[in-house]
């Protein structure tokens, strides 16, 4: 049930151009309906906020940052690309703002997700 509600919201978010108020309503209505799964998606990952756009259909989410992204920070340090305090200032931070350009690319995360909790 909440995977078909899911795939109808991904189609809506994917087709639908939100010009009106009307579509920009639809948006939100689907938007909605899968309020659940994106609930217990952003607990389970640690997502701590989600901003979506329903006129451009852009979504901000804070994420945890990924060790492989302090890796990569840690080895700009090692090559003098950035500073002692650069690199401090970092990797006290926990969480960054991520930018989905599309709310369905953020929801094939969830569609990926979902698929595992259901067949794990």
């Amino acid at each position: 049930m909440m995977e078909n509600a899911l795939n109808l919201t991904m189609k809506a978010f994917k087709e639908l151009k939100p010009t009106s108020k009307h579509k920009r309503e639809t948006l939100a209505y689907a938007f909605e309906q899968i309020k659940p799964i994106l609930r217990k998606y952003m607990k389970e990952n640690h997502i701590l906020e989600l901003e979506l756009n329903l006129k451009t259909k852009h979504v901000l989410a804070l994420e945890p940052i990924e060790n492989g992204e302090r890796e990569v920070w840690i080895n700009l340090w090692l090559n003098n690309e950035v500073s002692t305090k650069q690199l401090e200032e970092r990797m006290k931070l926990r969480f960054q703002w991520v930018e989905y350009l599309s709310f369905s690319d953020f929801l094939n995360g969830v569609e990926s997700w979902l698929r595992g909790v259901q067949y794990g």
